[in-house]
C-alpha cells in the first residue's frame, strides 16, 4: 500500500510540474494511453478494437483535430498479462504522462489497471471488457458497451423462449471466463435451470481438445462460449472432430473475424451476441461513416472494429465539449453530459449517475462463412 501511495505521489508531482498545462495536453497534441495484447492469442482482437479507434482518430486528425490539437494514441503490449498491464499503466501515467487511458483491453488487466487510474485521477474510458464486476460507479471510469451479463441474458432468454433448456458453458480459465460463467449461472438460475456442463479452457487453446471431449460427453443442446481468439477456434474444431453438434452461442468478444477466416464454412450456425449495430448494414449514420473509413483504409470490417470506432467518436465528442482549455475534470463532466447524445443512430447514456453508455445487445448469426445481413 505504501509503494502505491508513493507512486501516486510521484504521478501527482509530475502533473503539478506542468504548471499551467494539463498532463498529456500540449498546444498541438492530446496524448491517450492504451495497454492491450499486441502479442499472444488475443492480439488479433485487440488489433481490431484499437484499429477501429485509429480509423476515427486518423480521419479527425486529418481534418485538423480538436481545437487545433491532434489525438495521439500510445499503445503498449501487455500480452494479456494482468501484471504487465499494471506495469504498462504505471508507465503510461507516471512516465508517458498521458491525458487519459482509452480502450484498455480485457477483464483481468482491467481489474489491475482501473484502481491505478482511479487513484491517480486519470480518466479510464471505453475498456474492452463487459465484466459486471467492473461496473461499480467510479468518478473517472466510463464503459461504452453492454455487460457480459446482459449479453448472456439475451442468449439465455432467446434459447429458453425457443424451448431449449439443455445448456452448457465453456469458459476461459481466467477472470473473464469466471465472470461469464457466473453470469450464465445467474441467468439460468432465474429460470430454474443450471448448466448441464461447465468446463474451462485456456486462452491459448492448448487444452481445447480435452474441453471439447467433456462437452461432447455431456451432449448439451446448446453451448454458451465465454471464449475469445484461439480458444473459440479450438473448441469449435474439437467439437467438429468429435461430431458433436450443439447450437453454439458466443459473446461479442469471441473474435468472429479471426474465427471465420480460420474455420470458413465450419463456423456455420454460430450465433454471437453483439453490442454495436451490424457493420454490414447501412441502417445508421455511424455505420456508414465507419464503412467509408474502413474502405478508404482498406481494412476488414468487423463488429469489434466498429466498436473501437464508436468509442473513439464518443471520447472525441467529450473532448470537443470540454473546450479549448482542456482538463481531465472538464472531460469527465463533458462525458457525463452526453446523456441522450446521438452518435449516429446509437444513443449514448452517460450521466453523472451513470457511466455506462449503452445496454444494446443483439444476436447475429454466421451462415456459410459470413454474417447474415
Amino acid at each position: 500500500m505504501r509503494s502505491l501511495t508513493l507512486w501516486i505521489g510521484a504521478a501527482m508531482l509530475a502533473t503539478l510540474s506542468l504548471a499551467h498545462a494539463e498532463t498529456g495536453v500540449s498546444a498541438d497534441r492530446i496524448l491517450l494511453g492504451q495497454t492491450g495484447p499486441s502479442s499472444g492469442p488475443l492480439a488479433t482482437l485487440n488489433e481490431e478494437y484499437v484499429g477501429g479507434a485509429r480509423l476515427y482518430f486518423d480521419a479527425l486528425n486529418q481534418r485538423g483535430g480538436i481545437h487545433a490539437r491532434k489525438i495521439e494514441l500510445l499503445a503498449l503490449d501487455d500480452a494479456y498479462d494482468p501484471a504487465k498491464a499494471e506495469a504498462n499503466t504505471r508507465s503510461l501515467i507516471a512516465e508517458k504522462q498521458v491525458f487519459a487511458l482509452f480502450a484498455c483491453f480485457g477483464t483481468g488487466p482491467s481489474l489491475k489497471t482501473i484502481p491505478l487510474a482511479t487513484e491517480a485521477q486519470v480518466p479510464f474510458i471505453a475498456p474492452y471488457t463487459g465484466a459486471d464486476a467492473l461496473r461499480a460507479h467510479k468518478a473517472g471510469v466510463f464503459h461504452l458497451r453492454a455487460s457480459y451479463g446482459q449479453e448472456i441474458e439475451k442468449i439465455v432468454s432467446h434459447l429458453v423462449s425457443a424451448g431449449i433448456t439443455s445448456i452448457g458453458v465453456v469458459h476461459h480459465a481466467d477472470s473473464f471466463g469466471t465472470a461469464g460463467l457466473e453470469a450464465a449461472r445467474k441467468a439460468l438460475a432465474s429460470r430454474g435451470l443450471r448448466p448441464v456442463v461447465e468446463t474451462a479452457v485456456q486462452s491459448s487453446a492448448e487444452d481445447a481438445a480435452t474441453a471439447a471431449t467433456t462437452i461432447a460427453d455431456a451432449n448439451p443442446a446448446a453451448l454458451i462460449m465465454v471464449t475469445a481468439g484461439k480458444s473459440s477456434i479450438g473448441i469449435m474444431q474439437g467439437l467438429h472432430a468429435r461430431n458433436a453438434r450443439p447450437m453454439l452461442y458466443g459473446l461479442s468478444v469471441i473474435s468472429a473475424n479471426q474465427l471465420i477466416k480460420t474455420l470458413g464454412e465450419n463456423a456455420h450456425g454460430l450465433v454471437i451476441a453483439q453490442v454495436v449495430p451490424s457493420p454490414f448494414r447501412f441502417d445508421h449514420d455511424l455505420v456508414q461513416d465507419y464503412r467509408k473509413a474502413a474502405e478508404a483504409a482498406k481494412v476488414d470490417m468487423s463488429y469489434t472494429s466498429l466498436e473501437g470506432y464508436m468509442a473513439a467518436k464518443v471520447v472525441a465528442e467529450g473532448i470537443i465539449r470540454a473546450g479549448p482549455e482542456l482538463t481531465r475534470d472538464k472531460l469527465i463532466k463533458a462525458l457525463e453530459g452526453l446523456n441522450g447524445w446521438d452518435a449516429g443512430g446509437v444513443k449514448i447514456g452517460f450521466s453523472p449517475r451513470n457511466h455506462v453508455a449503452s445496454e444494446f445487445v443483439d444476436l447475429a448469426i454466421i451462415s456459410r462463412g459470413k454474417y447474415l445481413r
